[in-house]
């Protein structure tokens, strides 16, 4: 079976707040998930509104008041999410317990978890959320896939942690992309493009190529033996829906949406 790809008629609303959540995951009755628009929070322009990100220039009490509104929302505290310091980097955080939630967060890209009751988290404006499930081993990762953590290969990296922590198998997971910048508006130059990101990306001609971040991580995570099945996928361009998402490449100053995952039994 293809991918599943889910769009816009999958837009769901939760006390003002619109999101997407992913068919197979929204099935398994011990994690909670979600990924949220941009739609639903206080935030005033250019961050409007739902804006999860405290590292931008927003009102500080703006994303207090967005992250207690997401969390009353889901029937959680805004003290259960887990967020990194994002750095465009390949770390991988294996978070067993829940840890000490200070202001001065971790700098990974990447999380798994076996803790119950901890959401982890992934904050963005073009790059790609990935959030994974091991159905058997109960285990979940959130990942954060933009340019070089893509380069770097993080979703393999990832997988290959929570074989290691957890002996977890190909065959038990469950992948879900959320929405990120697409090829449609994703150019990036020769400097930073890659040899093998060809069969993705369509050249511009001097030196410019349109890169598609989905289709590259779905081919690195068959290449570790997901299949097509075990993958869904909100295709939908955040470049081309800043009424929905937050573009960075679009807007520049701008707000991160979140995308969420956890055990909640």
């Amino acid at each position: 079976m293809p991918v599943n790809i889910f769009n816009l008629s999958s837009l769901k609303t939760i006390d003002g707040l619109s999101y997407f959540e992913a068919p197979e995951l929204a099935k398994i009755n011990w994690i909670k998930h979600a990924f949220l628009t941009r739609q639903g929070g206080v935030s005033l322009p250019p961050y409007h509104s739902l804006n999860w990100g405290n590292l931008n220039g927003d009102l500080e009490e703006h994303v207090t008041q967005n992250r207690n509104r997401t969390a009353k929302a889901f029937g959680l505290n805004s003290g259960q999410f887990f967020l990194l310091r994002q750095i465009h980097q390949d770390g991988v955080l294996l978070l067993k317990q829940p840890g000490d939630q200070t202001p001065s967060l971790l700098e990974y890209d990447s999380v798994i978890t076996d803790a119950s009751h901890i959401f982890v988290g992934i904050l963005t404006a073009d790059c790609l959320p990935i959030l994974i499930v091991d159905i058997r081993k109960r285990v979940v990762a959130a990942v954060h896939a933009g340019r070089q953590g893509t380069a770097l290969h993080i979703v393999k990296k990832v997988l290959r942690k929570m074989e290691e922590a957890f002996n977890s198998s190909p065959g038990d997971l469950l992948i879900s992309l959320g929405p990120s910048i697409g090829p449609c508006c994703y150019e990036i130059d020769d400097k930073v493009f890659r040899d093998e990101w060809k069969p993705f990306s369509v050249s511009k001609g001097r030196g410019k190529w349109l890169v598609d971040l989905a289709r590259i991580n779905i081919s690195l995570l068959k290449a570790d033996g997901i299949k097509e099945d075990q993958i869904s996928w909100i295709d939908l361009c955040t470049c081309c829906h800043t009424d929905l998402f937050y573009s960075y490449r679009r807007e520049g100053q701008t707000g991160r949406q979140l995308s969420f995952i956890g055990i909640v039994k």
